[in-house]
């Protein structure tokens, strides 16, 4: 191979969707094998609205906040006497989305502005990432079945209506690290340990079809453009890894990790030293900073090949938060990472 892949993991400063994929279309041209729209809709924000508007839950009188600056939301729980299975969610609008941006992708690859066999990469939070983060933890089992369903009709309808070889589709494995595992959500884990978070994960890697890429984000989340809790070394999400690959029947196209840009020690990249990745799965480490640029991507990179299996570069997390001067430096440094050896 000529120089590692890169990816994208989502977001973009721009206000349309054509802004990202003209700009990052020819910057990474060859380089990314598949293209984000940007979210410039947000991404687990605007799905409260999908519980709000539910037929069959209530506000808890409960809230729950995801730092201490940033202001407290409601916690729905399920009305009195209410069958979970009878809840009649309103939509997301993930699917429509998706194929608005989309359409967008067409015209910008019609102009050339995107290579020849990119694709089209929709990330998506998890449906944990609404009912764990905004729903009493202790009704969290009895909600996800319903509402996974729900969500996964929506995966449903992008499917339908993207060619299977034009699409990719990221889960972003966010709320299940930081509220659950981490415990930023007091007494969720009781309601939702790995194994629990773990088949959900598997159930939603397999209503992906085999002819539809698929990958897999841990995130440690990224208000403002900074973890809200940063990763002691990268074991957790190796362990969740090995946990979700074991269950699912459905191997991942890609995982990737974050690397923060002050752990350039092998403490943080010794644990991947145990990650159990099938074969054919691109591995992405995250460590793509333009805080040091090339030198301190350059030293992260070297230190990570001692315990990773071969990867491709990117950023930690999604590039909303980079003012948007920022952004052709940002990609131009993770070509130039990809050219490294």
């Amino acid at each position: 191979m000529p120089h590692r892949p890169v990816l994208l993991v989502g977001s973009f400063p721009y206000k349309t969707v054509k802004e990202v994929f003209d700009v990052a279309g020819p910057a990474l041209a060859h380089y990314a094998a598949r293209l984000p729209d940007g979210e410039a809709q947000g991404w687990n924000t605007f799905p409260a609205a999908t519980l709000k508007n539910a037929k069959g839950l209530r506000p808890s009188g409960r809230t729950a906040r995801m730092q201490p600056e940033m202001p407290a939301y409601d916690l729905y729980e399920i009305m009195p006497g209410v069958d979970p299975s009878q809840i009649e969610f309103a939509p997301v609008g993930y699917d429509k989305i998706a194929m608005n941006s989309y359409a967008a992708f067409r015209e910008s690859r019609a102009a050339g502005k995107i290579a020849p066999g990119t694709r089209f990469q929709v990330s998506l939070p998890t449906p944990f990432a609404t009912i764990g983060a905004r729903c009493v933890p202790e009704q969290v089992p009895q909600l996800m079945p319903a509402f996974e369903q729900h969500f996964f009709k929506e995966v449903d309808t992008i499917v339908r209506n993207i060619p299977a070889d034009d699409l990719a589709i990221q889960w972003d494995i966010a709320v299940e690290i930081i509220q659950s595992l981490l415990g930023k959500r007091d007494g969720l884990i009781a309601y939702a340990p790995m194994d629990f978070l773990a088949a959900a994960l598997a159930r939603a890697c397999e209503r992906v079809p085999a002819n539809v890429q698929l990958g897999l984000h841990f995130c440690y989340g990224n208000p403002g453009g900074r973890h809200i809790i940063e990763p002691d070394d990268t074991g957790l999400m190796v362990k969740f890894a090995n946990s979700i690959l074991a269950v699912t029947k459905r191997n991942p196209t890609w995982i990737h990790m974050p690397v923060p840009h002050n752990r350039d020690d092998d403490d943080y990249f010794r644990p991947l030293r145990d990650l159990r990745l099938p074969g054919g799965t691109e591995f992405y480490l995250g460590l793509v900073h333009l805080k040091d640029g090339l030198s301190g991507t350059k030293k992260r990179m070297e230190v990570a090949k001692k315990y990773a299996p071969y990867f491709g570069v990117g950023w930690e997390c999604g590039l909303r938060a980079f003012p948007e001067s920022t952004i052709p430096d940002m990609l131009a440094l993770h070509r130039a990472a990809a050219d490294l050896e």
